[in-house]
């Protein structure tokens, strides 16, 4: 049964303390290799940014950190992790770092390209930058309450169109979406809020291949707005939701189509903030962290991936086949890592999952947490895959770019999609995890 608010303990409201700060990561403005254009960048549009928030319950430690970027594979997110956590003292297994996915940004994930431009002197500056901007936040920790809104707004689309036989990438009005946008108000005694953290889901491919002008995308625009109207004594910190098959409005619509969701997002984040009732009552700062290995599907005959490879003229496809040819000569296929973490926090849970993740699997924790309020992030440590339901893979080759064998599986490194069984077992997982985080 799900918790209600007056059923936890009631404590002081400022036993919490807090930290914020801030950083410019905005890579070189000429020739830095943009994933939405498939271009190297031509100029800035407005900053990229890293932003760190610490609460201490004057016993555990968590760190969010919020980042217009992509997202990051695996090995080089634990690369920013450990850097975190030295400079910070924050254990490993305290923080979340969770990327934007704006595609106005470096190619950061293993997808693609990725490989050719991972040495490069963005991803160098990038532990650094995260290590101090974190040490800052936790050696300034100061009192403060929290407040939570969930207010109605929609910035996208459901992008996955079954048009009776296949399914295609275009708006669906009948999809599963995520209209609201998730807001976390982080208060002084007095004054302006320390921090505000909103989460919405929605691709930022507003900007995409419009322009080859780095920017944040639309999240960078709501940010510009709360300054505009709440002011700069804030830190307002974007987290990406689950949003693997919901596009942000209009796809390549650019800058100033971006600047009109930015500005309707910061709009409702502001009405959230007027709307805002009761302190959330903190007794302590749980943490619970899980990963699963998720399996993947056949790959195609030794015979078809040969076809394949010798019809292959790509270098970077000539690769891929060759990994698929491996595995169908293999007796045993790789998984795929999902690293879950939760943070209970009074009666609100912040979760973070790893990868591009479909809005169905919000709509599930939703159901099913023990939590009366949830905040749930995707591409949050690592971004190698996308997620999707079983129903979605059951359509083989017909399931879209999301889903299917030949689609952004092919491009990302695992090269195959995921089992359909994978969704019962997210589940169970979910299921587990949040019920350890409530016992508490």
């Amino acid at each position: 049964m799900k918790k209600q608010k007056d059923q936890i303990p009631q404590s002081s409201p400022h036993k919490l303390l807090a930290g914020v700060a801030q950083t410019t990561i905005t890579p070189d403005a000429q020739g830095t290799f943009l994933i939405g254009p498939m271009q190297p960048s031509t100029g800035v549009n407005d900053e990229l940014w890293a932003r760190a928030l610490v609460l201490s319950d004057g016993t555990n430690q968590i760190a969010i950190l919020t980042l217009d970027c992509l997202g990051f594979d695996f090995a080089f997110n634990d690369i920013l992790i450990q850097a975190v956590s030295e400079s910070s003292h924050i254990p490993t297994e305290n923080i979340m770092i969770n990327c934007s996915h704006t595609h106005s940004a470096p190619i950061t994930i293993p997808w693609g390209p990725w490989d050719k431009e991972k040495d490069t002197p963005f991803h160098r500056f990038l532990p650094e930058k995260m290590a101090v901007v974190t040490k800052q936040a936790s050696l300034h920790l100061e009192p403060v309450s929290l407040r939570y809104r969930r207010e109605a707004t929609q910035v996208g689309f459901n992008r996955r169109f079954f048009d009776g036989h296949s399914i295609n990438m275009a708006p669906n009005p009948n999809g599963a979406i995520l209209p609201w946008v998730d807001v976390l108000s982080i208060e002084r005694t007095g004054g302006k809020p320390l921090a505000i953290l909103f989460s919405h889901a929605a691709h930022p491919v507003i900007v995409h291949g419009a322009c080859t002008s780095i920017s944040a995308d639309y999240p960078g625009f709501a940010v510009e707005t709360l300054i505009r109207e709440l002011g700069d004594e804030t830190v307002y910190m974007f987290a990406q939701g689950c949003s693997a098959n919901i596009n942000g409005f209009p796809l390549r619509g650019g800058i100033d189509a971006a600047n009109g969701a930015g500005r309707d997002l910061g709009q409702a984040v502001c009405r959230s903030l007027k709307r805002m009732e009761e302190e959330i009552s903190v007794d302590n700062i749980q943490i619970k962290s899980m990963e699963l290995e998720l399996p993947l599907q056949d790959p195609p005959s030794v015979e078809e991936c040969q076809r394949m490879l010798a019809q292959e003229k790509d270098a970077n496809r000539r690769q891929a086949f060759s990994q698929l040819l491996h595995y169908s000569q293999s007796s045993q296929l790789p998984s795929v890592r999902l690293p879950i973490r939760a943070f209970g926090i009074g009666d609100l849970c912040v979760l973070g999952l790893a990868h591009e993740i479909f809005a169905e699997y919000h709509h599930y924790i939703n159901q099913i947490s023990p939590f009366a309020d949830n905040i749930v992030l995707a591409y949050t440590n690592g971004v190698e895959c996308y997620v999707g339901t079983e129903a979605d893979y059951d359509l083989g080759d017909d399931g879209g770019y999301e889903t299917s064998p030949m689609g952004a599986a092919f491009l990302y490194q695992p090269r195959l999609p995921l089992s359909p069984q994978s969704e019962e077992l997210i589940k169970k997982g979910l299921k587990h995890l949040l019920g350890q985080l409530a016992t508490r």
